[in-house]
């Protein structure tokens, strides 16, 4: 920890780079709020050579996901919120790091576009902080994840390097694809102040749906017709209520194609009732991250989605669990209760997880909890490590995020 006298002379020389005006000092760290790259750069290049531990700051919606230490200095990437180009001919934008995701998608929407994802809190989730943690929803099923979405970006290295990668078209295969790289890196490798992302028509005709049941196992048979079904299916989820399981079916079909009437007949042949659901449903995970909760993020095969669900659920009643389950094998768990108990149940959750495509983590904690929050097999840490070292030598951003000292 930096003594007072040292905090007063990294704040003076950081508001030579930013102006006085752009930044804050706190009791044991600094806030600044760089005006654009080369700003960024120039407090990284500062920060490399006095080894001061960095954090980039946008929305602070997912700040405390996993674990890591307090920083020296906090990058405030509030200043960076503009939408730099929007071709939309060519069906791709470019917007800084800073832009909240709802500003970039009503943007865009002026000329009936999107991103094609629906990341958690959308009016204050910014674009370089959902790429950071590589957040997604339900429309995954559709679009496929973040990193099939961004074509470019623009870092800044540890060192205060400006590097791009990518580009603004969608055939793009120059150079090495850092973007895969970056994308979901918690912000430990580089700072991204740029994206280029490729870009969807807005669905036309969305009709959202809901079928109860009273455990998740049972839509199993139902979930594997309408994947190998013709349905224009926009989005899959298995949301657990109070009252049972809801299997939500989003579809994008125009009406003349009756892809309403063939959903319902299915339903009907597997003994289920479909039934109109609101758009809400698709928020649900929001109320999960709730800040007395435990969330959990759990990867499993697409195939075990079911019975994983109904798995999670015989957690009950020791703790409160509530979860969403998407149809590619993303759960996200809220749990509730006794710290023992849930630092218990996350042990055993990892334990029992030997099948190697099972991965578990802890996104939202407290302090009473002493888990780890990801739990990576020997190998990839090995290779996460290595990635590091040639990134970050001087272990300057976000170290302990993913594992000590780095």
């Amino acid at each position: 920890m930096n003594s007072a006298d040292e905090i007063s002379q990294i704040a003076e020389d950081l508001s030579s780079i930013t102006g006085p005006e752009y930044s804050r000092r706190g009791i044991n760290d600094i806030t600044v709020s760089p005006a654009d790259t080369r700003q960024i750069a120039s407090v990284l290049d500062f920060a490399y050579k006095k080894r001061l531990a960095v954090s980039a700051q946008g929305g602070e919606t997912k700040q405390g996901w996993g674990q890591g230490v307090r920083p020296s200095i906090y990058i405030s990437l509030a200043r960076l919120n503009r939408i730099i180009e929007h071709p939309w001919q060519d069906l791709t934008c470019t917007v800084q790091a800073g832009c909240t995701w709802s500003s970039l998608q009503r943007t865009l929407m002026l000329h009936r576009q999107f991103v094609a994802l629906d990341p958690l809190f959308e009016d204050r989730a910014t674009v370089g902080g959902v790429l950071a943690t590589n957040d997604s929803g339900a429309l995954r099923h559709r679009y496929g994840s973040l990193r099939d979405l961004v074509i470019g970006m623009t870092l800044v290295l540890p060192d205060g390097t400006i590097a791009k990668t990518g580009g603004k078209v969608v055939k793009n295969v120059a150079g090495y694809d850092l973007c895969k790289l970056m994308t979901g890196s918690f912000g430990t490798l580089a700072i991204i102040t740029e994206a280029n992302f490729r870009l969807h028509p807005i669905p036309q005709h969305i009709r959202d749906f809901s079928i109860a049941a009273s455990h998740a196992s049972d839509f199993a048979p139902l979930l594997a017709m309408i994947r190998a079904s013709h349905l224009l299916t926009q989005s899959l989820q298995i949301r657990r209520s109070d009252s049972g399981f809801h299997l939500d079916v989003r579809l994008n079909a125009h009406p003349e194609s009756h892809h309403d009437g063939i959903l319902s007949q299915m339903t009907r042949d597997e003994g289920f009732v479909l039934e109109e659901a609101p758009e809400s449903i698709w928020k649900a995970r929001e109320i999960l991250f709730a800040p007395d909760a435990i969330v959990l993020r759990i990867a499993t095969l697409p195939v075990d989605v079911c019975e994983y669900a109904d798995k999670l659920q015989l957690l009950r009643p020791v703790i409160q669990v509530q979860s969403i389950s998407q149809a590619n094998g993303l759960h996200e768990v809220a749990l509730r209760g006794s710290s023992n108990e849930i630092e218990a149940i996350i042990r055993q959750l990892r334990a029992d997880a030997t099948h190697p495509h099972t991965t578990i983590s802890v996104l939202q904690q407290n302090r009473d909890i002493e888990v780890v929050a990801f739990d990576i097999s020997s190998p990839v840490l090995s290779l996460m490590k290595a990635v590091k070292d040639q990134f970050d030598p001087n272990c300057i951003l976000n170290p302990g995020k993913f594992f000590a000292e780095a």
